[in-house]
Protein backbone atom coordinates (compact mmCIF):
# COMPACT_ATOMS: atom_id res chain seq x y z
CA UNK A 1 0.00 0.00 0.00
CA UNK A 2 1.55 3.73 -1.04
CA UNK A 3 0.36 6.99 0.62
CA UNK A 4 -2.11 7.60 -2.49
CA UNK A 5 -3.74 4.43 -1.69
CA UNK A 6 -4.72 5.58 1.89
CA UNK A 7 -6.02 8.91 0.43
CA UNK A 8 -8.43 7.03 -1.16
CA UNK A 9 -9.66 4.59 1.73
CA UNK A 10 -10.17 7.59 4.07
CA UNK A 11 -12.61 9.20 2.18
CA UNK A 12 -14.62 6.53 1.18
CA UNK A 13 -14.26 5.26 4.66
CA UNK A 14 -14.40 8.38 6.58
CA UNK A 15 -15.69 10.64 4.16
CA UNK A 16 -17.23 13.30 6.23
CA UNK A 17 -14.31 13.30 9.07
CA UNK A 18 -12.30 15.69 9.56
CA UNK A 19 -8.93 15.68 8.05
CA UNK A 20 -7.50 18.76 8.54
CA UNK A 21 -8.09 21.98 10.80
CA UNK A 22 -6.07 25.64 9.94
CA UNK A 23 -7.49 28.38 12.25
CA UNK A 24 -11.03 28.75 11.99
CA UNK A 25 -11.45 26.73 8.87
CA UNK A 26 -11.99 22.84 8.43
CA UNK A 27 -12.35 19.72 5.66
CA UNK A 28 -13.20 16.71 5.24
CA UNK A 29 -11.44 13.96 3.85
CA UNK A 30 -13.63 13.58 1.14
CA UNK A 31 -12.67 17.34 0.34
CA UNK A 32 -9.06 16.45 0.36
CA UNK A 33 -9.54 13.68 -2.19
CA UNK A 34 -11.50 15.61 -4.23
CA UNK A 35 -9.27 19.08 -4.45
CA UNK A 36 -6.65 16.85 -4.67
CA UNK A 37 -7.68 14.79 -7.70
CA UNK A 38 -9.10 18.36 -9.37
CA UNK A 39 -5.56 19.77 -9.31
CA UNK A 40 -3.65 16.15 -10.15
CA UNK A 41 -6.05 16.38 -13.27
CA UNK A 42 -5.12 20.04 -14.05
CA UNK A 43 -1.57 19.75 -13.90
CA UNK A 44 -1.92 16.36 -16.14
CA UNK A 45 -3.71 18.89 -18.57
CA UNK A 46 -1.30 21.45 -18.47
CA UNK A 47 1.06 18.06 -19.41
CA UNK A 48 3.03 16.94 -16.35
CA UNK A 49 4.59 13.51 -17.12
CA UNK A 50 5.26 11.34 -14.02
CA UNK A 51 8.50 12.06 -12.17
CA UNK A 52 8.34 15.83 -12.75
CA UNK A 53 9.21 17.80 -9.96
CA UNK A 54 6.00 19.80 -8.35
CA UNK A 55 7.34 22.47 -5.80
CA UNK A 56 5.19 24.82 -3.73
CA UNK A 57 6.25 28.18 -2.28
CA UNK A 58 3.70 29.00 0.84
CA UNK A 59 2.86 29.95 4.29
CA UNK A 60 1.11 27.26 6.21
CA UNK A 61 -2.51 26.47 4.67
CA UNK A 62 -4.80 23.53 3.47
CA UNK A 63 -3.46 23.64 -0.10
CA UNK A 64 0.12 22.12 1.24
CA UNK A 65 -1.71 18.99 1.74
CA UNK A 66 -4.19 19.30 -1.42
CA UNK A 67 -0.82 19.70 -3.42
CA UNK A 68 1.17 17.01 -1.57
CA UNK A 69 -2.03 14.26 -2.19
CA UNK A 70 -1.99 15.66 -5.79
CA UNK A 71 1.96 14.54 -6.29
CA UNK A 72 1.32 11.22 -4.56
CA UNK A 73 -1.39 10.60 -6.91
CA UNK A 74 0.41 11.23 -10.18
CA UNK A 75 4.33 10.06 -9.22
CA UNK A 76 5.44 13.84 -9.07
CA UNK A 77 7.72 14.20 -6.70
CA UNK A 78 7.15 17.19 -3.92
CA UNK A 79 9.27 20.13 -3.25
CA UNK A 80 8.42 22.42 -0.44
CA UNK A 81 10.81 25.88 -1.06
CA UNK A 82 11.69 27.23 2.32
CA UNK A 83 10.55 30.72 2.72
CA UNK A 84 13.34 32.02 4.71
CA UNK A 85 15.90 31.04 1.89
CA UNK A 86 17.46 34.14 -0.01
CA UNK A 87 16.72 34.16 -3.30
CA UNK A 88 20.56 31.99 -5.02
CA UNK A 89 19.37 28.84 -2.19
CA UNK A 90 15.56 29.33 -3.75
CA UNK A 91 17.13 29.23 -7.54
CA UNK A 92 19.36 25.89 -6.91
CA UNK A 93 16.62 24.07 -5.38
CA UNK A 94 14.50 24.93 -8.45
CA UNK A 95 17.59 24.04 -10.75
CA UNK A 96 18.57 21.30 -8.64
CA UNK A 97 14.96 19.38 -7.84
CA UNK A 98 14.02 20.35 -11.66
CA UNK A 99 11.46 21.62 -10.62
CA UNK A 100 8.47 21.80 -13.89
CA UNK A 101 5.20 23.22 -12.04
CA UNK A 102 5.77 25.73 -9.18
CA UNK A 103 2.47 26.81 -6.71
CA UNK A 104 2.73 30.58 -5.20
CA UNK A 105 0.97 31.23 -2.00
CA UNK A 106 -0.34 35.03 -2.94
CA UNK A 107 1.39 35.60 0.46
CA UNK A 108 4.54 34.93 -0.77
CA UNK A 109 4.29 36.66 -4.03
CA UNK A 110 6.93 39.15 -2.87
CA UNK A 111 9.43 36.60 -2.95
CA UNK A 112 8.77 35.92 -6.76
CA UNK A 113 7.02 39.03 -8.45
CA UNK A 114 10.09 40.60 -9.70
CA UNK A 115 11.36 37.74 -10.78
CA UNK A 116 8.23 35.72 -12.57
CA UNK A 117 10.87 35.49 -16.21
CA UNK A 118 13.78 34.16 -14.71
CA UNK A 119 11.77 31.22 -13.22
CA UNK A 120 10.57 30.48 -16.76
CA UNK A 121 13.47 30.50 -18.26
CA UNK A 122 13.74 27.31 -16.24
CA UNK A 123 10.96 25.70 -17.44
CA UNK A 124 9.19 26.29 -14.38
CA UNK A 125 5.30 27.19 -15.19
CA UNK A 126 3.96 29.17 -12.08
CA UNK A 127 0.44 28.65 -10.54
CA UNK A 128 -0.68 31.35 -8.00
CA UNK A 129 -3.47 30.56 -5.13
CA UNK A 130 -4.71 33.30 -2.96
CA UNK A 131 -6.40 36.92 -3.80
CA UNK A 132 -4.19 38.97 -5.89
CA UNK A 133 -1.65 36.77 -6.50
CA UNK A 134 -0.77 38.28 -9.77
CA UNK A 135 0.01 35.27 -12.21
CA UNK A 136 -1.51 33.91 -15.35
CA UNK A 137 -2.59 30.70 -14.07
CA UNK A 138 -4.64 30.91 -11.53
CA UNK A 139 -5.51 27.46 -8.87
CA UNK A 140 -8.86 27.83 -8.06
CA UNK A 141 -10.04 28.02 -12.10
CA UNK A 142 -7.61 25.33 -12.94
CA UNK A 143 -9.49 23.52 -10.28
CA UNK A 144 -13.01 24.62 -11.63
CA UNK A 145 -12.27 23.07 -15.44
CA UNK A 146 -10.55 19.77 -13.83
CA UNK A 147 -12.99 17.21 -14.53
CA UNK A 148 -13.17 13.93 -13.35
CA UNK A 149 -10.33 11.44 -11.51
CA UNK A 150 -6.44 11.96 -12.59
CA UNK A 151 -4.90 9.16 -14.61
CA UNK A 152 -2.97 7.05 -11.88
CA UNK A 153 0.80 5.66 -13.56
CA UNK A 154 2.24 2.91 -12.31
CA UNK A 155 3.91 3.93 -9.45
CA UNK A 156 7.34 1.44 -7.69
CA UNK A 157 8.20 1.04 -4.10
CA UNK A 158 10.84 3.10 -4.45
CA UNK A 159 10.07 6.11 -6.59
CA UNK A 160 10.19 9.48 -5.22
CA UNK A 161 7.80 10.99 -2.85
CA UNK A 162 9.20 14.00 -1.92
CA UNK A 163 12.61 15.80 -1.89
CA UNK A 164 13.40 17.02 0.99
CA UNK A 165 16.14 20.16 1.11
CA UNK A 166 17.63 21.44 4.33
CA UNK A 167 17.63 24.20 5.92
CA UNK A 168 21.02 25.51 4.28
CA UNK A 169 23.16 26.20 7.42
CA UNK A 170 26.05 25.04 5.93
CA UNK A 171 26.52 25.09 1.91
CA UNK A 172 23.96 25.03 -0.63
CA UNK A 173 20.72 22.95 0.46
CA UNK A 174 20.61 19.09 -0.16
CA UNK A 175 18.22 17.59 -1.29
CA UNK A 176 17.31 14.73 0.47
CA UNK A 177 15.11 12.05 -2.22
CA UNK A 178 12.63 9.98 0.06
CA UNK A 179 10.17 7.29 -1.16
CA UNK A 180 6.74 6.11 -1.43
CA UNK A 181 7.54 2.98 0.40
CA UNK A 182 9.55 4.75 2.94
CA UNK A 183 6.80 7.37 3.60
CA UNK A 184 4.05 4.54 4.21
CA UNK A 185 6.65 2.75 6.66
CA UNK A 186 6.99 6.08 8.18
CA UNK A 187 3.06 6.71 8.49
CA UNK A 188 2.22 3.54 9.58
CA UNK A 189 5.11 3.19 12.39
CA UNK A 190 4.28 6.34 13.93
CA UNK A 191 0.76 5.34 14.31
CA UNK A 192 1.55 2.18 16.46
CA UNK A 193 4.79 3.81 18.09
CA UNK A 194 3.31 6.74 19.26
CA UNK A 195 0.36 5.14 20.56
CA UNK A 196 -2.07 7.87 17.91
CA UNK A 197 -5.97 6.63 17.86
CA UNK A 198 -8.76 7.74 14.79
CA UNK A 199 -10.30 10.43 17.18
CA UNK A 200 -6.54 11.77 17.99
CA UNK A 201 -6.64 15.49 17.04
CA UNK A 202 -2.44 15.47 16.55
CA UNK A 203 -0.36 18.89 16.09
CA UNK A 204 2.69 19.59 14.70
CA UNK A 205 3.08 22.97 14.37
CA UNK A 206 6.48 23.21 11.95
CA UNK A 207 6.86 24.77 8.43
CA UNK A 208 5.72 22.39 5.93
CA UNK A 209 8.47 23.42 3.44
CA UNK A 210 10.90 20.42 4.99
CA UNK A 211 10.13 17.06 6.51
CA UNK A 212 7.16 18.01 8.71
CA UNK A 213 4.80 17.82 5.67
CA UNK A 214 5.43 14.06 5.99
CA UNK A 215 4.69 14.22 10.02
CA UNK A 216 1.62 16.30 9.43
CA UNK A 217 0.39 13.51 7.30
CA UNK A 218 0.21 10.60 9.74
CA UNK A 219 -3.30 10.58 9.15
CA UNK A 220 -3.62 8.82 6.20
CA UNK A 221 -3.28 5.62 8.63
CA UNK A 222 -6.03 6.05 10.63
CA UNK A 223 -8.07 9.30 9.48
CA UNK A 224 -7.34 11.21 12.97
CA UNK A 225 -7.73 14.77 12.10
CA UNK A 226 -4.28 17.10 11.88
CA UNK A 227 -4.09 20.48 12.94
CA UNK A 228 -1.92 23.23 11.11
CA UNK A 229 -0.84 26.79 11.70
CA UNK A 230 -2.74 29.42 9.80
CA UNK A 231 -0.30 31.20 8.48
CA UNK A 232 3.26 31.89 10.09
CA UNK A 233 3.66 29.77 13.45
CA UNK A 234 3.21 32.14 16.66
CA UNK A 235 3.44 30.28 20.21
CA UNK A 236 0.17 32.56 21.53
CA UNK A 237 -2.20 31.14 18.88
CA UNK A 238 -0.67 27.69 19.15
CA UNK A 239 -1.46 27.55 22.47
CA UNK A 240 -5.00 28.96 22.32
CA UNK A 241 -5.55 26.36 19.42
CA UNK A 242 -5.20 23.58 22.05
CA UNK A 243 -8.28 24.29 23.93
CA UNK A 244 -10.05 25.77 20.83
CA UNK A 245 -9.70 22.41 18.33
CA UNK A 246 -9.18 20.04 20.87
CA UNK A 247 -5.93 18.77 20.51
CA UNK A 248 -4.95 15.64 21.87
CA UNK A 249 -1.42 14.95 21.02
CA UNK A 250 1.42 18.12 20.23
CA UNK A 251 5.05 17.64 18.83
CA UNK A 252 7.36 20.57 19.45
CA UNK A 253 11.24 20.89 19.47
CA UNK A 254 13.18 21.71 22.55
CA UNK A 255 13.78 25.20 21.69
CA UNK A 256 10.03 25.97 20.83
CA UNK A 257 9.47 23.51 23.87
CA UNK A 258 11.01 25.90 26.04
CA UNK A 259 9.35 29.35 24.72
CA UNK A 260 5.73 27.39 25.20
CA UNK A 261 6.86 26.22 28.90
CA UNK A 262 7.90 29.95 29.32
CA UNK A 263 4.65 31.60 27.84
CA UNK A 264 2.27 29.19 29.92
CA UNK A 265 4.46 29.61 33.39
CA UNK A 266 4.10 33.48 32.43
CA UNK A 267 0.49 33.55 31.26
CA UNK A 268 -1.48 30.85 33.00
CA UNK A 269 -4.95 31.54 31.40
CA UNK A 270 -4.22 28.52 28.15
CA UNK A 271 -7.29 25.52 28.15
CA UNK A 272 -4.71 22.63 27.82
CA UNK A 273 -7.07 20.14 29.17
CA UNK A 274 -7.79 18.41 26.25
CA UNK A 275 -4.18 17.04 25.72
CA UNK A 276 -2.86 13.78 26.84
CA UNK A 277 0.39 13.85 24.83
CA UNK A 278 3.25 16.01 24.81
CA UNK A 279 6.02 14.95 21.91
CA UNK A 280 9.29 16.29 22.06
CA UNK A 281 12.19 15.80 19.41
CA UNK A 282 14.40 16.25 16.54
CA UNK A 283 17.63 17.94 18.68
CA UNK A 284 18.78 16.69 22.00
CA UNK A 285 16.62 18.45 25.20
CA UNK A 286 18.28 19.19 28.41
CA UNK A 287 16.90 17.28 31.80
CA UNK A 288 16.15 20.47 32.71
CA UNK A 289 14.07 21.45 30.03
CA UNK A 290 11.99 17.83 30.42
CA UNK A 291 11.76 18.14 33.95
CA UNK A 292 9.92 21.64 33.51
CA UNK A 293 8.16 20.63 30.55
CA UNK A 294 6.36 18.05 33.03
CA UNK A 295 5.68 20.77 35.86
CA UNK A 296 4.31 22.68 33.31
CA UNK A 297 1.66 20.78 30.91
CA UNK A 298 1.24 17.97 33.43
CA UNK A 299 0.76 15.49 30.79
CA UNK A 300 2.03 12.27 29.61
CA UNK A 301 5.71 12.85 27.77
CA UNK A 302 7.60 10.86 24.79
CA UNK A 303 10.84 12.07 23.93
CA UNK A 304 11.81 10.65 19.89
CA UNK A 305 14.77 11.00 17.94
CA UNK A 306 14.28 12.00 13.77
CA UNK A 307 16.24 12.62 11.21
CA UNK A 308 14.76 13.69 7.50
CA UNK A 309 17.22 11.24 5.91
CA UNK A 310 14.53 8.74 7.69
CA UNK A 311 11.79 10.27 6.05
CA UNK A 312 10.82 11.88 9.42
CA UNK A 313 10.61 8.00 10.54
CA UNK A 314 10.74 8.41 14.14
CA UNK A 315 13.87 6.29 15.34
CA UNK A 316 13.44 5.76 19.14
CA UNK A 317 10.99 6.51 22.19
CA UNK A 318 11.74 7.38 25.98
CA UNK A 319 8.38 6.93 26.54
CA UNK A 320 5.98 8.19 29.45
CA UNK A 321 7.02 5.67 31.79
CA UNK A 322 10.31 6.04 31.26
CA UNK A 323 9.98 9.27 32.25
CA UNK A 324 8.11 8.65 34.82
CA UNK A 325 10.67 5.98 36.30
CA UNK A 326 13.84 9.06 35.69
CA UNK A 327 11.68 11.17 37.49
CA UNK A 328 11.35 9.12 40.35
CA UNK A 329 14.48 7.37 40.75
CA UNK A 330 17.01 7.03 37.68
CA UNK A 331 17.49 10.62 36.58
CA UNK A 332 20.22 9.75 34.19
CA UNK A 333 17.55 8.34 32.23
CA UNK A 334 16.51 11.71 31.02
CA UNK A 335 19.49 12.31 28.88
CA UNK A 336 18.65 9.19 26.81
CA UNK A 337 16.11 9.25 23.76
CA UNK A 338 15.05 6.17 24.29
CA UNK A 339 14.96 2.28 22.94
CA UNK A 340 15.06 1.92 18.91
CA UNK A 341 12.07 1.68 17.45
CA UNK A 342 10.82 -1.97 15.72
CA UNK A 343 11.43 -0.76 12.30
CA UNK A 344 15.34 -0.24 13.05
CA UNK A 345 18.82 -1.59 13.56
CA UNK A 346 21.21 0.58 15.03
CA UNK A 347 24.89 -0.05 15.40
CA UNK A 348 27.22 2.07 17.18
CA UNK A 349 30.83 2.20 15.03
CA UNK A 350 34.34 3.67 15.39
CA UNK A 351 35.76 5.64 12.64
CA UNK A 352 36.77 2.91 10.24
CA UNK A 353 32.50 1.86 10.36
CA UNK A 354 33.70 -0.99 12.61
CA UNK A 355 30.92 -1.92 14.92
CA UNK A 356 31.62 -1.01 18.99
CA UNK A 357 30.77 -2.84 21.78
CA UNK A 358 27.72 -2.11 24.33
CA UNK A 359 28.53 0.68 26.30
CA UNK A 360 31.58 2.57 23.46
CA UNK A 361 30.51 5.82 22.20
CA UNK A 362 30.62 6.25 18.47
CA UNK A 363 29.03 6.75 15.34
CA UNK A 364 25.37 6.07 15.22
CA UNK A 365 24.31 4.05 11.74
CA UNK A 366 20.87 3.09 10.94
CA UNK A 367 18.99 0.51 8.60
CA UNK A 368 15.38 -0.03 8.12
CA UNK A 369 11.92 0.64 5.40
CA UNK A 370 11.96 4.50 5.63
CA UNK A 371 15.63 5.58 4.56
CA UNK A 372 16.20 7.51 2.26
CA UNK A 373 16.80 7.33 -1.89
CA UNK A 374 20.06 9.45 -1.62
CA UNK A 375 21.30 13.17 -2.29
CA UNK A 376 20.14 14.76 -5.22
CA UNK A 377 22.34 15.02 -7.65
CA UNK A 378 25.38 14.42 -4.99
CA UNK A 379 26.26 10.79 -5.82
CA UNK A 380 29.70 10.58 -3.47
CA UNK A 381 28.14 11.65 -0.51
CA UNK A 382 25.06 9.19 -1.41
CA UNK A 383 27.55 6.56 -1.60
CA UNK A 384 29.70 8.00 1.56
CA UNK A 385 25.99 8.60 3.60
CA UNK A 386 24.59 4.93 2.94
CA UNK A 387 27.03 2.49 2.61
CA UNK A 388 26.28 -1.00 2.71
CA UNK A 389 22.66 -0.30 2.97
CA UNK A 390 23.01 1.42 6.52
CA UNK A 391 22.36 5.07 6.99
CA UNK A 392 25.33 7.00 8.64
CA UNK A 393 23.72 9.83 10.73
CA UNK A 394 26.80 11.66 11.75
CA UNK A 395 25.31 11.63 15.42
CA UNK A 396 27.93 10.53 18.42
CA UNK A 397 25.87 8.41 20.67
CA UNK A 398 26.23 4.93 22.48
CA UNK A 399 23.98 2.10 23.48
CA UNK A 400 23.65 0.60 27.16
CA UNK A 401 22.83 -2.65 28.01
CA UNK A 402 19.11 -2.43 28.35
CA UNK A 403 18.98 -0.92 24.72
CA UNK A 404 18.47 3.16 25.46
CA UNK A 405 20.41 5.24 22.99
CA UNK A 406 22.33 8.66 24.16
CA UNK A 407 22.90 10.86 21.46
CA UNK A 408 26.29 12.79 22.68
CA UNK A 409 26.09 15.33 19.91
CA UNK A 410 26.73 15.70 16.07
CA UNK A 411 29.89 14.60 14.81
CA UNK A 412 30.46 18.57 12.75
CA UNK A 413 29.46 19.96 16.62
CA UNK A 414 32.33 18.14 18.47
CA UNK A 415 34.86 20.63 19.89
CA UNK A 416 38.79 18.83 20.21
CA UNK A 417 40.27 21.30 23.32
CA UNK A 418 44.16 20.26 23.81
CA UNK A 419 43.42 16.95 22.38
CA UNK A 420 40.41 16.39 24.44
CA UNK A 421 37.26 15.72 23.05
CA UNK A 422 34.04 17.67 24.33
CA UNK A 423 30.39 17.43 23.22
CA UNK A 424 28.32 20.55 23.35
CA UNK A 425 25.29 19.56 24.42
CA UNK A 426 26.78 17.74 27.48
CA UNK A 427 28.30 21.52 28.48
CA UNK A 428 24.67 22.91 27.21
CA UNK A 429 22.69 20.61 29.60
CA UNK A 430 25.19 21.93 32.42
CA UNK A 431 24.28 25.79 31.50
CA UNK A 432 20.63 25.67 30.97
CA UNK A 433 20.38 24.56 34.86
CA UNK A 434 21.87 28.23 35.38
CA UNK A 435 18.89 30.35 37.02
CA UNK A 436 20.11 33.38 34.84
CA UNK A 437 19.56 31.49 31.29
CA UNK A 438 16.84 31.18 29.18
CA UNK A 439 18.95 29.64 26.50
CA UNK A 440 22.37 28.36 25.72
CA UNK A 441 24.53 26.99 22.65
CA UNK A 442 28.19 25.93 23.24
CA UNK A 443 30.88 25.93 20.29
CA UNK A 444 34.60 25.51 19.88
CA UNK A 445 36.38 28.90 19.15
CA UNK A 446 40.19 28.37 17.52
CA UNK A 447 42.61 29.34 20.13
CA UNK A 448 46.43 29.82 19.70
CA UNK A 449 47.46 27.42 22.72
CA UNK A 450 44.48 24.51 22.88
CA UNK A 451 43.52 24.31 19.66
CA UNK A 452 39.60 25.10 20.07
CA UNK A 453 38.78 26.79 23.23
CA UNK A 454 35.07 26.12 24.70
CA UNK A 455 32.94 29.07 24.22
CA UNK A 456 29.11 29.27 25.55
CA UNK A 457 26.86 31.58 23.74
CA UNK A 458 23.92 32.46 26.16
CA UNK A 459 20.62 34.25 26.20
CA UNK A 460 19.85 35.62 29.76
CA UNK A 461 16.62 35.53 31.37
CA UNK A 462 14.77 39.31 31.73
CA UNK A 463 14.54 38.80 35.56
CA UNK A 464 18.84 38.49 35.73
CA UNK A 465 20.18 40.90 33.11
CA UNK A 466 22.90 41.21 35.88
CA UNK A 467 24.07 37.60 35.64
CA UNK A 468 28.10 37.93 34.45
CA UNK A 469 30.27 35.60 32.30
CA UNK A 470 32.19 34.72 35.34
CA UNK A 471 29.25 34.19 37.70
CA UNK A 472 28.28 31.27 35.04
CA UNK A 473 31.78 29.94 34.67
CA UNK A 474 31.92 29.36 38.54
CA UNK A 475 28.53 27.73 38.06
CA UNK A 476 29.95 24.80 36.42
CA UNK A 477 32.44 24.18 38.83
CA UNK A 478 32.74 20.77 40.07
CA UNK A 479 30.18 20.03 37.14
CA UNK A 480 32.09 19.72 34.24
CA UNK A 481 35.36 18.80 33.69
CA UNK A 482 38.25 21.40 33.45
CA UNK A 483 38.42 21.11 29.38
CA UNK A 484 34.37 21.18 29.29
CA UNK A 485 34.08 24.12 31.32
CA UNK A 486 33.36 27.30 29.10
CA UNK A 487 36.59 30.08 28.40
CA UNK A 488 34.46 32.63 28.02
CA UNK A 489 30.68 33.24 27.71
CA UNK A 490 28.83 36.10 25.16
CA UNK A 491 25.69 37.31 25.90
CA UNK A 492 23.15 37.47 23.32
CA UNK A 493 19.33 38.41 22.51
CA UNK A 494 18.72 35.57 20.69
CA UNK A 495 20.20 32.61 19.27
CA UNK A 496 19.91 32.29 15.01
CA UNK A 497 18.09 29.60 14.28
CA UNK A 498 16.95 27.56 11.14
CA UNK A 499 12.91 27.40 10.13
CA UNK A 500 12.92 24.19 11.63
CA UNK A 501 14.28 25.97 14.98
CA UNK A 502 17.59 24.37 15.37
CA UNK A 503 20.56 26.98 16.63
CA UNK A 504 22.66 27.49 13.45
CA UNK A 505 26.04 26.64 15.32
CA UNK A 506 27.91 26.87 11.98
CA UNK A 507 27.02 30.63 12.11
CA UNK A 508 28.17 31.20 15.31
CA UNK A 509 31.03 29.95 14.88
CA UNK A 510 32.13 32.07 11.93
CA UNK A 511 30.82 34.77 13.97
CA UNK A 512 32.90 34.45 17.13
CA UNK A 513 35.99 32.88 14.90
CA UNK A 514 35.91 35.59 12.45
CA UNK A 515 35.00 38.74 14.39
CA UNK A 516 38.29 40.27 16.65
CA UNK A 517 36.94 41.16 20.23
CA UNK A 518 34.58 39.15 21.15
CA UNK A 519 36.79 36.62 23.06
CA UNK A 520 39.73 37.21 24.63
CA UNK A 521 42.34 35.79 23.42
CA UNK A 522 41.50 37.35 19.65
Amino acid sequence: MLPRDMIKRCARNYPTKTAYLCGERSATWARMDQRSDRFAVALQKLGHRKDETVAILTQETFEVYEHFFACMKIGAPRVGLNTQYPWPEMVHVLKDSSTKYLLVDARCKHLVAERVAEIQRLGVTLIGFGEDHGLALDYESLLAQAQGEPSWPPIAPDDLLLISYTSGTTGVPKGVMLTHEGGANCILHSLNSFGFGPDDIWYMPGASAWIVVMMSSFGLGNAMATAIPDGVFQIQSFLREIGRLGVTVCLLVPTILQRAISEVQANPVYDLSSLRMMIYGSSPATPKLIRDAKATFKVALLQTYAMTEATGGWISYLTNADHERALREEPGLLKSVGRIAIHYDCSIRDESGMPLPVGESGEVWLRGNTMMKGYRNLPQETAEALPDGWLRTNDIGRLDESGYLYLLDRQKFMIITGGVNVFPSSVEAILVEHPAIEEAAVVGVPHPEWGEAVVAIVVKKAAHADATSAQIIAFCDGKLSRPETPKHVVFVKELPKTTNAKVKKGELKSWLAGEKGLVPWR
